[in-house]
């Protein structure tokens, strides 16, 4: 294989991984309806259904709902990915805004109930040390960004 037809080779397998990246944008895209409508269902449902002066099932909802958000917004945040990829953009922040919202979201649905003592001691440990790396770099990362704007 000479030079010019590994080039031709070369270009046509980057459109091919522009085109994958497109269509995993899509399909995020088609997610983040399909999370809204979910969400939508999920809150008309309980309020047709459910007594809403219930307290455990209102809160029950609330907690439903706090869990479907955040889905979303990890999704939106790995669609973000995604483009910056395709757009040949830095995806350091997208990342660490992804991972700090599974984080949270992960926190903030986090059951030590459902584990035993030293289980959910570890669980609850780890999530400490994810959260504080991902605002450590979230921290990092946005110093550098504002002495870049600075100069």
């Amino acid at each position: 294989m000479d030079r010019i037809e590994a080039t031709r080779f070369t270009r046509q397998l980057e459109r091919g991984i522009t085109l994958l990246q497109s269509v995993m944008a899509a399909f995020l895209a088609i997610l983040l309806f399909l999370g809204v409508v979910n969400l939508g269902i999920t809150i008309g449902r309980a309020i047709l259904v459910r007594d809403v002066t219930d307290v455990a099932a209102t809160l029950a909802l609330i907690r439903s709902s706090i869990d479907i958000v955040l889905y979303l917004f990890v999704i939106v945040e790995l669609y973000h990915t995604v483009v910056a990829y395709v757009e040949a953009q830095s995806v350091v922040m997208a990342v660490i805004h992804a991972g700090l919202i599974a984080v949270v979201r992960q926190i903030i649905t986090f059951k030590p109930d459902e584990y035993g003592p030293q289980e959910a001691i570890t669980v609850a440990g780890v999530y400490v040390v994810l959260l504080v790396g991902l605002l450590l770099g979230f921290y990092v990362v946005h110093r550098e960004i504002d002495q870049e704007s600075v100069e």
